[in-house]
């Protein structure tokens, strides 16, 4: 298992040199977005609907 963490983080090092730490950063954050967007929509409505 380490051994599996240790070459995802290394294909991650290459691709941050490549494109940069920001970029790469902004991808996976706007993925994780997308992946839970539907939760995010499904808790706002429910704040609203309780502020009210």
């Amino acid at each position: 298992m380490p051994e599996i963490i240790a070459v995802i983080l290394q294909k991650v090092e290459v691709i941050m040199e490549k494109y940069g730490f920001w970029k790469v950063t902004g991808v996976f954050l706007l993925s994780i977005i997308l992946w839970q967007l539907s939760s995010i929509v499904s808790a706002v409505a429910k704040l609203v609907e309780v502020i009210k």
